[in-house]
């Protein structure tokens, strides 16, 4: 399957949080990463993200000529979002279970696809991304959307900024969420290819390894 380049950013707490139990927005990185952070986006070519974070965030994702996608299984994403404002284009990944109506309401705001049954298939998402000329695409999800992707085989790159606190809390969100591995045979592994301190912080970058996924 042709796919994009995908890299995994996020930024957690010390031990692996990435919001607090109330799921609130809250700064981790420091002011150097976020500078990072805008580099690392303003060279690919699309930036996505999960209809969790669209509601709970409201993103912004301004960056120019840049594919702001956003895995929508429902059809959700409010009319009045941030990523339906500015010139970049704007395509919503959706399944059948999405009200036809509600479909014909985001496609006079965005590029609308139908991928999957009952929620959005990625790997199709992903080949869609991949003709429509998405060669390098930045993940900025939650837990869920990350591992549904790790889990796939579908990442090729992680980059965690860990911050310099620890939040607690079983119902906190963690960098990768969803139904979880139950054992080592099950985790995703990783090679270390990079790591710095940052202001008050690490960057970690990791290489995906996905032996024997196509």
């Amino acid at each position: 399957m042709k796919r994009p380049y995908v890299i995994i950013n996020s930024a957690m707490s010390c031990d692996g949080k990435i919001s607090t139990k109330e799921r609130r927005q809250i700064a981790i990185s420091c002011e150097e990463d976020f500078r990072r952070v805008d580099e690392l986006r303003s060279r690919v070519d699309g930036i996505l993200v999960g209809i969790g974070t669209v509601l709970a965030d409201d993103p912004k994702l301004l960056e120019e000529d840049t594919y702001r996608v956003v895995v929508d299984s429902r059809g959700r994403t409010p009319l009045d979002s941030e990523v339906f404002i500015g010139d970049s284009p704007t395509l919503i990944g959706v399944s059948d279970v999405a009200p036809e109506s509600r479909v014909r309401e985001l496609r006079e705001r965005a590029v609308v696809v139908e991928v999957g049954s009952d929620r959005v298939d990625l790997s199709r998402l992903l080949e869609e991304l991949w003709e429509r000329g998405v060669e390098e695409l930045l993940v900025e999800g939650g837990g869920t959307i990350n591992w549904s992707l790790l889990s796939m085989g579908l990442v090729d790159e992680l980059i965690t900024y860990v911050g310099n606190m620890v939040f607690g809390g079983q119902r906190a969100p963690t960098l990768a969420d969803g139904r979880g591995a139950s054992g080592l045979d099950d985790a995703v592994k990783l090679s270390l290819d990079d790591h710095y301190r940052l202001g008050e912080g690490v960057v970690l970058k990791w290489n995906v390894i996905n032996d024997g996924v196509d």
